[in-house]
């Protein structure tokens, strides 16, 4: 298992408008890196999962506002292809958990 700290971007945001033409935005393309970052030094030496994965991801809000999960979902199986699996395709199981944690928010991962 591996915990992140960087706050995920909702999907919601991942693309902004730019010279007319849908790209991704910057804060998503910032994000997506610094989550990829930690993902590195937690999984370290590890190489990544190969064949069907199961993931296990529990996600610990500091506030009970809105927050979806299923909006912070992708930002983080995009992070982890070339790390923790190969590519999200791999994924056959996919568990996701919403708690609260006022001292410590934070995103635990496990691939099995």
């Amino acid at each position: 298992m591996i915990t992140l700290y960087t706050k995920p971007v909702p999907v919601n945001q991942k693309y902004g408008v730019q010279r007319g033409k849908m790209v991704l935005s910057k804060k998503y393309r910032d994000t997506k890196k610094a989550l990829q970052q930690e993902m590195w030094v937690l999984n370290s030496p590890n190489q990544p999962a190969e064949g069907e994965v199961a993931v296990n991801i529990i996600f610990y809000f500091g506030n009970q506002r809105a927050n979806d999960i299923d909006n912070c979902l992708k930002i983080i199986l995009d992070a982890a292809e070339g790390i923790l699996f190969l590519n999200d395709s791999q994924v056959t199981d996919l568990h996701v958990f919403k708690e609260y944690d006022k001292e410590d928010p934070r995103i635990e991962i496990s691939v099995v």
